[in-house]
């Protein structure tokens, strides 16, 4: 709700204030308006029957709230109300629905940034949902308490946040009266000590299957369909060219693993300078991995319970720059040390990497150059914190090829980059006039960018309505794309279509999706709107997720009704034996949710309908 009117307030003391000097001083009001109105914002307007001021505020009797400029289809009725230091403060307000009364709000204030809320209405399953919030702000905080009825069981959702603009602290929590007595919570924080000291909280818990199985953090902001929970505590020094931090991350494994499905306690400590222009980063890292997967989940790799990894990085690089090109000339050190615990085995690794980039033309936009770094043979060293990154033009001419410690750059190339960019496209292109590898032992999960003969691409077409988009890479010895985003997307003041088809090994498990298309639809007409959301798995030829939804609206009120069919809800099962290991981290588990949701919101009164276009980008619940 916007603020009261400054003016309209200022107009109402004025002439408050010119009334008064003709009172006598023994009046208990100074003056009182017969049958008035206030503009609250631009299209909410306040009238009242009459009001009296007593020299530090103004009371209002029988007063109607409303933004329906043609039909006051709603209006907020009370006999009393206030303003003061332009807050509006409404006592035993009603919520008018065709001057229906249908919802007591009690005693209501409104200042900037405060709405009214409603109850949200919801069928999950064939279940009602039903919740309502209660929300009061601080100057630097925001506390929000949510009743809830869903599945059966009564709950109760909090939600505290706090941001002076140095620190921050957030805070969310679910419980549910359920059979398990369902419990669910996410603290995320950064606290500044002071000018070089800082704490980082991010930790996430839960107790009770069903409220993963069965509510799916729907009244949460933690994504629903995350399928781990992480839990990370860390303090950090900053003191000129040094940084010295402790961590501890750990992540709650929802149904099956991730890529990095290790528990990590760390130090690193990290030094950088400039000696002559060149550019000098040395980092090292202490690290204990304890394996959190479960026992009965076979996996393409080898996982070790316990392990401790020595890790040390010294980087070194410095640009040139000529009148007809630039010159980047980078050297990596890199060493790992386990410890594995398991075997009581020792592993070292040792590697030297060097890249050399030649920039031309007047733009710098072609590159040459080479990367070259020693082999090893990697593929018996465990993957604790690693996996590959995503195909780019920019991934092929860089040294790190791999997010993590665990790998190395391992490859030897001759590599030639171009990017093209003006008011109609962007696009760059990169290949490998000669390239070898040294990821051929490794799962075929992670060798899946390397070799192959790969051209790596990107391109985004700049039109007003059509636009074309893609990136990823394409084998020219196996004549097929080994990593592929791409779609067509077309949008005017009425419509927005999107189709994406989408190929790619998932970098940080498990959300990316994989082998699929994705629909996304959106068209205004004159006073409703209708919107839809799909996945289609190419390799299972399924449905994996489908979202329908229509929203009406009418002068300052709108409907929506909305449903969602999603095969991939996370789910806890003890028994992997019936479940591949493909299927887990692909998204295509067979347990289906049916989601009905009915929303309605009093246009400039309540804020509550999530925005279409967050719907058909992230899901209904999102």
């Amino acid at each position: 709700m916007k603020k009261v009117n400054n003016l309209g307030v200022l107009l109402i003391w004025f002439t408050v204030s010119l009334s008064a000097e003709n009172c006598d001083e023994s009046d208990k009001a100074n003056i009182i308006i017969e049958d008035g109105n206030i503009e609250l914002s631009e299209k909410i307007n306040l009238s009242f029957d009459s009001a009296e001021s007593n020299g530090e505020d103004l009371e209002l009797k029988n007063i109607k709230v409303t933004s329906c400029k043609k039909s006051s289809l709603w209006s907020l009725t009370a006999e009393n109300a206030e303003i003061e230091d332009e807050n509006l403060t409404i006592q035993n307000t009603r919520l008018r629905v065709f001057n229906v009364p249908i919802f007591w709000l009690g005693e209501v204030s409104l200042n900037e940034d405060d709405s009214f809320n409603i109850p949200n209405l919801g069928v999950t399953d064939s279940n009602l949902d039903i919740s309502y919030k209660f929300k009061t702000k601080g100057e630097n905080s925001e506390f929000v308490l949510e009743p809830i009825y869903s599945n059966s069981s009564f709950g109760l959702s909090v939600d505290y946040g706090f941001d002076n603009g140095v620190n921050n602290f957030r805070f969310n929590s679910l419980a549910l009266d359920d059979q398990n007595s369902s419990w669910v919570y996410d603290i995320d924080s950064v606290i500044n000590l002071n000018n070089f000291i800082s704490l980082t909280l991010d930790y996430s818990d839960f107790s009770g299957n069903s409220l993963i199985q069965d509510y799916g953090f729907k009244y949460l902001d933690i994504n629903r369909r995350s399928l781990d929970l992480k839990q990370s505590l860390g303090i950090s020094f900053l003191n000129k060219n040094r940084n010295i931090s402790f961590f501890s991350d750990n992540f709650i494994n929802i149904g099956a693993l991730r890529p990095v499905s290790h528990s990590k306690d760390y130090f690193t400590y990290e030094r950088f300078f400039i000696i002559n222009e060149w550019f000098i980063d040395i980092d090292s890292e202490y690290a204990k991995f304890s394996n959190n997967t479960p026992n009965n989940l076979e996996v393409p790799y080898i996982l070790y319970d316990e392990v401790e990894r020595i890790s040390r990085e010294i980087e070194i690089k410095k640009d040139f720059s000529f009148a007809a090109f630039n010159y980047e000339s980078k050297f990596l050190l890199s060493s790992q040390d386990y410890e594995i615990k398991d075997t009581t085995e020792n592993l070292i690794n040792n590697n030297f990497a060097i890249s050399q980039i030649f920039s031309l033309l007047e733009d710098r936009s072609l590159k040459f150059g080479f990367i070259w770094s020693t082999f090893k043979k990697e593929s018996t060293l465990p993957i604790l914190d690693s996996y590959p990154s995503l195909p780019s033009p920019e991934s092929n001419i860089s040294l790190s090829s791999w997010v993590g410690k665990d790998r190395s750059s391992n490859s030897r190339k001759f590599f030639i980059y171009k990017n093209w960019s003006n008011s109609a496209f962007d696009f760059s292109i990169s290949s490998n006039l000669y390239e070898k590898y040294n990821f051929e032992q490794e799962s075929n999960i992670f060798k899946k960018f390397y070799d192959k003969r790969p051209i790596f691409f990107s391109a985004k077409t700049k039109n007003k309505n059509l636009n074309f988009f893609a990136k990823g890479n394409y084998s020219y010895e196996k004549s097929d794309f080994m990593g592929l985003m791409a779609g067509l997307e077309y949008m005017d003041d009425k419509t927005f279509l999107s189709l994406q088809k989408n190929n790619i090994v998932p970098s940080s498990y498990p959300l990316q999706p994989l082998d699929n298309y994705v629909l996304k639809f959106k068209r205004d007409f004159s006073n409703f709107q209708i919107f839809t959301r799909a996945q289609y798995s190419d390799e299972e030829e399924i449905i994996n997720e489908n979202i329908l939804g229509l929203q009406w609206e009418y002068d300052c009120f709108k409907l929506r009704l909305s449903m969602e069919r999603a095969r991939f809800f996370p789910f806890v099962d003890s028994d992997f034996s019936e479940t591949s290991y493909f299927d887990l981290i692909y998204l295509t588990n067979p347990k289906v949710k049916n989601n009905l949701s009915f929303e309605f919101e009093l246009v400039g009164l309540t804020n509550i309908l999530t925005p279409i276009d967050n719907i058909i980008n992230d899901g209904l619940f999102n």
